[in-house]
């Protein structure tokens, strides 16, 4: 055999392997050859296929589109064309054919390749069904689904997808945006557009999540015609080397609104409508951080009135908040632009003055303080004449922390009361005194942990309405030996700050579940600090002590304050997640006294939000208070958590939370708790104990 002899054999063999049928038509119109796919698919044989025009293998209404198509192959060269072929059983598939003209031998043939296109075509039908379902999902979505485009040459944006609802949301059409998105950045209202340019720039370097909250308005509109969006988009870059975004964008301006409100009434004063004890906290870091840098001086101001609690007791508690109002508005007065002055709460205010030679512009306003709070008022017909108390610590002479100037302040006002009503008072190193009492109950807290002397308090939480207990709350109390009942505010925040909580707390823990164990349709709260949380197995301690008691981890309930949230912790944000993993119930502790966003709600998968007891006191008689735990009950209800009151004192506090939907309440309305008693304290179930609610 010569070296091309295998040729006509291997060139069968590959037009056999072509995936579809293959066909040579002379210049008469009559088939040549075929691979075996054409006897395979037609059920015809070769010699039936020989005698055959190929007009037979095609139906009727379809002869002429395969005469003109040949037709075309003779004319120009090549043809293409769609159309069904018909087999010896009389069924028909569509097939996709292209034809091109050759010579061979001198003679003029018609070359085509046959490729079955029904499932092609099947396929382009399921997409098409599947975009319109996807079409019809995103038109129901409470907001807009897109994708926003970065090109990396010209680092054009543009908006190539986005459903139905683009208009409604981001106040755009689909075809201003498709191709150049300009006219969407330009409703981005102006103080918001360079925070947002510069988040797309760093999600395209860095390929990171795009998360937004920003205002849109029409070109040239103000703030009070603009909507606030939320934006949340993952990127990802193309082969083109152009970075895409697939996202979500949705309106939240009523969202914001209540987020704003909610801040202002937890932030502020009810009161006097001055900065509270939180927001004066938040300023004080805010003036250390600036003046740190500057190198300004910065006063402290604790200002306390002398003997209004005689006030209150003589002419009730309505009479001295009207006469608080009349005294904060005076000294707001006096205080000007020299300083920003805000009520800590009770009778006690506090002044920051930051500036050069603040030492004796402190002790200047200090006396004028002083002494505009002796000028009588008249009140109710009578004439009134209050002194006040005031102490005075600098940065960072007497502290470099605003925990430190805030005691150091606080210090000073023992001293000035000392001196006699309408003093004031500069901190000194020797004003020390309650440092040592500090030490001492620490030494003495340690003891009782080791030795095991705390106890705890059962408070009832109670179902609105019915007035079913669902569950209780541990409280941890403690009776010193020598000093008697100690208040949990005093020894809880010690143990925090002295790391001792989380021995504090299994104590703590392990007696309310032993006593709560066999109580099987009863849920049980605790209360768990930041700190607690930053360690990687308290869950799964948590979860076999419970075990170890008897008590179902699913009869659990865990209260976190909003702290947790602020410090961003990642170890205390897993432990959360493990917790919800063991089926342990989460809430929100003193909700709405902390923390001002609002976004870690969508984020931690907690169960239940407990309203801060300063909301529900006298909820019925200060409307702050009552618009605060309606905002509450309402945002819970929409966020699908259950809401509890603590702190319910009256029946009239109880009619108000079941009138506004409020789901359980806790306080001393309900009783002040059952405490478990242990074998070396004189306590029993029929004593009082500190009304501090502490975990």
């Amino acid at each position: 055999m010569q070296d091309n002899d295998w040729y006509p054999a291997f060139a069968r063999a590959v037009i056999d392997c072509l995936p579809g049928i293959y066909y040579l038509l002379d210049d008469h119109g009559r088939f040549l050859h075929w691979n075996a796919n054409f006897e395979r698919i037609t059920g015809y044989s070769s010699e039936e296929l020989a005698g055959m025009d190929p007009l037979d293998l095609f139906p009727v209404e379809w002869q002429q589109t395969l005469r003109d198509n040949l037709d075309k192959v003779h004319k120009e060269g090549h043809a293409s064309f769609e159309a069904p072929l018909l087999t010896r059983y009389g069924t028909t598939q569509s097939f996709s054919y292209h034809g091109r003209l050759l010579e061979i031998n001198g003679r003029s043939c018609v070359a085509g390749l046959g490729l079955d296109s029904s499932r092609l075509k099947q396929a382009q039908q399921a997409r098409a069904e599947q975009a319109q379902q996807l079409r019809h999902l995103a038109a129901h979505v409470p907001g807009v689904i897109y994708q926003l485009r970065l090109d990396q040459q010209d680092r054009r944006l543009s908006m190539p997808f986005a459903s139905e609802k683009l208009y409604e949301v981001l106040g755009v059409r689909q075809e201003d945006v498709e191709h150049d998105a300009k006219a969407l950045f330009d409703r981005v209202f102006e103080p918001d557009l360079q925070r947002v340019m510069r988040a797309v720039e760093v999600s395209a370097r860095d390929l990171s999540p795009f998360h937004q909250q920003f205002r849109m308005c029409p070109p040239g509109g103000s703030e009070q015609h603009s909507e606030w969006i939320e934006v949340e988009s993952t990127p990802e870059r193309q082969s083109d080397g152009a970075v895409i975004w697939h996202g979500f964008a949705r309106l939240i301006t009523e969202r914001r609104r209540m987020e704003d409100e909610l801040t202002r009434l937890a932030y502020n004063d009810s009161l006097t409508g001055m900065p509270n004890r939180t927001m004066l906290q938040i300023l004080l870091e805010e003036r250390i951080s600036d003046v740190s840098v500057v190198g300004n001086g910065l006063a402290i101001l604790h200002l306390d009135l002398d003997n209004f609690k005689d006030i209150n007791d003589a002419w009730g508690h309505t009479t001295g908040d009207r006469l608080l109002a009349q005294l904060a508005s005076r000294l707001s007065d006096c205080v000007g632009d020299k300083g920003t002055i805000g009520r800590l709460g009770g009778d006690e205010f506090l002044v920051l003055m930051e500036g050069p030679e603040a030492a004796r512009r402190a002790g200047v306003l200090a006396e004028r303080l002083c002494a505009v709070l002796e000028s009588p008022l008249e009140l109710d017909r009578r004439v009134v004449t209050v002194t006040g108390s005031v102490g005075v610590s600098l940065f960072p002479d007497d502290g470099k922390t605003g925990e430190d100037l805030m005691r150091h302040a606080d210090a000073a006002v023992y001293r000035a009361k000392a001196n006699g009503p309408g003093s004031w008072a500069r901190y000194t190193p020797e004003l020390t005194a309650s440092a040592m009492a500090r030490r001492y109950l620490e030494t003495e807290l340690r003891s009782a942990i080791e030795t095991e002397k705390l106890q705890v308090a059962l408070q009832p939480i109670v179902e609105v309405g019915s007035g079913r207990i669902r569950g209780y709350e541990a409280l941890a109390r403690w009776h010193h030996d020598e000093d008697g009942w100690i208040d949990p505010e005093q020894f809880i925040g010690l143990a925090e700050s002295r790391g001792l909580i989380a021995p504090l707390g299994a104590q703590v823990y392990r007696k309310a579940m032993l006593a709560v164990a066999g109580d099987v349709d009863r849920m049980l709260s605790i209360n768990v600090a930041p700190v607690q949380l930053c360690d990687s197995g308290f869950a799964e301690k948590l979860v076999a002590m419970a075990k170890g008691c008897g008590l179902a981890p699913t009869r659990l309930e865990v209260e976190i304050t909003e702290r947790v949230f602020m410090e961003e912790n990642a170890q205390a944000l897993r432990q959360i997640e493990r917790l919800r993993e063991y089926g342990v119930s989460l809430a929100i502790d003193d909700f709405g006294s902390g923390y001002s966003s609002l976004a870690y709600l969508r984020k931690v998968p907690i169960q239940r939000l407990k309203i801060d007891q300063s909301f529900v006191r006298d909820v019925n008689r200060v409307r702050e208070n009552a618009a605060i735990v309606k905002a509450i009950v309402a945002m819970a209800r929409e966020l699908g958590l259950a809401v509890t009151a603590e702190g319910v004192q009256t029946a009239a506090e109880l009619e108000f939370l079941e009138s506004v939907g409020c789901d359980l309440a806790q306080g001393w309305h309900f009783g002040r708790g059952r405490v478990i008693a242990s074998e070396s304290s004189p306590y029993h179930s029929s004593q009082s104990s500190s009304s501090s609610q502490a975990s």
